[in-house]
């Protein structure tokens, strides 16, 4: 019996260091990171995806992996030419999002993620989806919301979701400035828990800023 509970007890260890992620782990991502930082092209966010989705074999309890590689795809059907591959690529995003809360089971990152994907297929058809995925994207970033409230990201996507909604429902640059305004706050606070937590959306947050300001004037 005693054997039998070391062995449970060791096993339990090791399934804990397959999922655990630590600081040690930045020499496995870095290199993706910075191919996400430098990349440009559609080629080039598919590449760093590529990348992230190899680094799930070395790390497979991982729920991050999943995470950047899902960032990686959105980031490259925006760059990518014509609504049918730009659909294409975002197919890519859901089943990585779905394994990384079967990793992670409610990581508000997570739920940013899937804002973020809902909020990008929404702008292939606007006129069509708008509705439907705004209402999905809102559902997920309130989830942040309420887990996570230093998120700068979900108020961020927040932001983005006002304001491109039409201002006779509530939105537009006036009504969406407020929540940019306070995704900056979060920003400049941000601590991340690890070197290599995303730490995304601070610049494209400031632009809306911006944004909000000329239209205003």
């Amino acid at each position: 019996m005693k054997y039998l509970y070391s062995l449970l007890l060791s096993g339990m260890f090791f399934l804990t260091g397959l999922s655990a992620q630590s600081g040690e782990d930045s020499t496995g991502y870095n290199p993706g990171i910075r191919m996400f930082e430098k990349a440009v092209s559609t080629d080039d966010y598919i590449q760093a995806a590529l990348y992230f989705e190899q680094l799930a074999e070395q790390y497979p309890g991982h729920w991050l992996v999943m995470y950047y590689a899902g960032l990686c795809y959105i980031q490259a059907s925006y760059k990518a030419q014509g609504d049918k591959l730009k659909d294409e690529i975002m197919d890519k995003v859901q089943p990585l999002i779905d394994k990384a809360f079967r990793l992670k089971p409610g990581e508000p990152e997570i739920h940013v993620l899937q804002a973020f994907l809902y909020q990008s297929r929404m702008q292939v058809n606007p006129e069509f989806r708008g509705m439907s995925y705004s209402q999905k994207a809102d559902a997920s970033l309130k989830k942040v919301a309420a887990a996570d409230p230093n998120n700068p990201r979900a108020y961020s996507l927040m932001g983005y979701n006002i304001y491109y909604t039409p201002a006779i429902f509530g939105g537009g640059a006036k009504n969406a400035l407020p929540l940019f305004l306070k995704a900056r706050e979060k920003f400049l606070a941000f601590v991340p828990e690890l070197p290599f937590m995303p730490v995304w959306g601070g610049r494209e947050n400031q632009e809306m800023i911006n944004a909000c300001y000329k239209t205003a004037k």
